[in-house]
């Protein structure tokens, strides 16, 4: 095993034991949901599918305690880009992703957290060790750590949180929300969707339907060149009439060897944007697929390897393939079925 590797799981392993001793911290009940009016959200994270993914979170904190005002503490990301059209969103406090390369700049972080009081603190995540240390740490009346026995029902990351905080403030006496969770939403304002618009056009050139295609990812998650020109073939076959865009990362890499007209920003909003103006996004399990999600996109995500009932694509048209089982074929009638939600296809 890998040196590197083998010290690391030792690491998770005793910090895991040590947060596993962690509780909910629960104080006098509330008799108003107006008393509980600042909220920690612990998720130290940098990575960008799972900071939209606390979007429903927020949403629901802002419609069970609309008064209030929401911390976010992570780690050093685009996090304030995300958030910056959620009113009820107050600060974002962003530790270094490496401490030890950056000891001050975590000391004084660390300090502002401590010397913050809330009334709520939440630990995103339950499975969070760091997550889980945040919050028990936290200067807050009541500390939500997780419920690590929950009901397994719920299996979806975004949503797993909100079933288990309602079941929580109910047992301090917070009236809690019952509507359905929230989907993914960047929200989006009408000047950025008229931009992208408009970039998206400058591509295109005409008003027929558009597929965005992410074919970029990393690690064990990506997928031979051949296999996505392969899909892209297919696509075109299928759908002559429609416009089929690629979206490129910073890299500048392309698995479909630069066939399709390209989109591409370091501009994680404006990304969002265009991508909000075409009709189907198909992509990996990435960031960028949440992010096409948050943008209200019917989201097509591709999974070979990661959990799809727990990171699928969260918003309405959206859905998970997993291609060990499905062929090219069948992968083509999705997209049909997405592009096309009230064709009657059974004729």
């Amino acid at each position: 095993m890998n040196p590197k590797k083998f010290i690391n799981t030792i690491k998770s392993k005793a910090f895991r034991h040590l947060t596993g001793s962690f509780k909910n911290k629960i104080g006098k009940t509330v008799s108003n949901n107006d008393d509980i009016k600042k909220i920690l959200i612990c998720r130290p994270n940098h990575r960008l599918g799972n900071l939209l993914l606390l979007s429903p979170l927020v949403q629901e904190l802002e419609s069970t305690f609309p008064n209030s005002k929401i911390d976010l503490l992570v780690n050093q990301s685009c996090a304030i880009q995300l958030y910056q059209n959620y009113e009820n969103v107050n600060q974002v406090i962003a530790f270094p992703h490496n401490p030890f390369k950056n000891p001050i700049k975590y000391i004084r972080t660390f300090v502002r957290f401590r010397s913050k009081k809330y009334d709520l603190a939440i630990n995103a995540v339950k499975e969070s060790c760091s997550g889980s240390l945040f919050t028990s740490i936290s200067n807050a009346s009541l500390k939500f750590v997780g419920d690590r026995g929950a009901d397994k029902k719920e299996r979806h990351i975004a949503r797993q949180v909100i079933y288990s905080l309602r079941e929580f403030l109910s047992s301090i006496g917070v009236k809690p929300n019952d509507a359905i969770p929230a989907s993914l939403d960047l929200r989006l304002a009408n000047d950025e969707l008229i931009h992208g618009g408009s970039l998206v056009y400058d591509i295109v050139q005409n008003a027929q339907p558009t597929i965005s295609l992410c074919t970029h990812t990393t690690d064990t998650k990506c997928y031979t060149q051949t296999w996505w020109l392969d899909l892209y073939e297919h696509l075109k076959k299928a759908f002559p009439d429609v416009n089929i865009i690629e979206i490129l990362p910073k890299e500048n890499i392309s698995k479909i060897g630069f066939k399709a007209p390209a989109l591409h920003s370091v501009d994680i909003r404006e990304l969002a944007a265009m991508i909000a103006n075409t009709d189907v996004f198909i992509g990996v399990d990435s960031g960028v697929m949440h992010l096409a999600s948050s943008s209200l996109t019917p989201t097509i995500g591709l999974f070979s390897v990661t959990d799809t009932e727990k990171y699928e694509p969260y918003n309405e048209g959206s859905v998970a393939v997993n291609i060990n089982e499905v062929e090219i074929d069948a992968l083509i009638a999705v997209v049909k079925n997405v592009l096309y939600p009230n064709l009657n296809t059974t004729a």
